[in-house]
């Protein structure tokens, strides 16, 4: 997916990629991958990519798997607050979630690291069927303003239950938004869970 532009100096190659894909210096992802400055003559190549195709890419990769599985398959991609973004709709969605969201979380962690292998990059990715994540944050986030506000009142701290990550990052976000209280996450791989403390001032 990615690609290369060849040029005298590494500003000219950049300027050669931004002007093919049609996008400015900050959608821009690239890496020097050659380099010769001669006496007569200088060259740079660099590798590059942008948003689109890490989302067509991620697209096509989810679409391959499970049409393989015998899925019909519709997926809508964006991208928004420097993470990808990819909502997936098929005949079953039910049996790609999974119980307690097992097999959506897996697929996600699948796609994540197919993305950032074929891009040599960290990037954040987000997969979801038919909106269930989002719901499910919402959930979350109602959970952690009830069980912060029986905890502002007692004084009494509460431990939750072992949740996946990207669940426990609503959690947190939510209580950093209320007073006298803080989180902190325990335990270790699919055991970890947050704890809901009270602190004064």
């Amino acid at each position: 997916m990615k690609k290369t532009f060849e040029a005298k100096t590494e500003e000219e190659a950049v300027d050669l990629a931004c002007l093919d894909l049609g996008i400015t210096l900050e959608e821009l992802h690239y890496k020097v991958i050659e380099e010769k400055k001669g006496l007569f003559s200088k060259k740079t190549v660099i590798e590059c990519f942008d948003n689109q195709m890490v989302e067509e890419y991620m697209s096509g990769y989810i679409r391959r798997i499970l049409e393989d599985m015998g899925f019909t398959v519709e997926t809508a991609t964006f991208f928004q607050d420097q993470r990808y973004y990819c909502n997936i709709d098929t005949d079953n969605n039910s049996i790609l979630i999974g119980k307690g969201g097992v097999i959506l979380r897996t697929l996600n962690f699948v796609t994540k690291h197919a993305v950032q292998t074929e891009f040599g990059e960290r990037l954040e990715i987000s997969v979801d069927i038919n909106g269930y994540k989002e719901e499910r944050f919402k959930k979350v986030a109602a959970l952690g303003k009830r069980l912060g506000k029986q905890v502002q009142r007692t004084h009494v701290d509460v431990k939750l239950d072992p949740m996946p990550a990207d669940e426990r990052k609503v959690l947190h976000s939510t209580i950093a938004q209320m007073d006298h209280l803080r989180t902190e996450s325990q335990g270790e791989g699919k055991d970890r869970f947050i704890t809901i403390y009270y602190v004064e001032d």
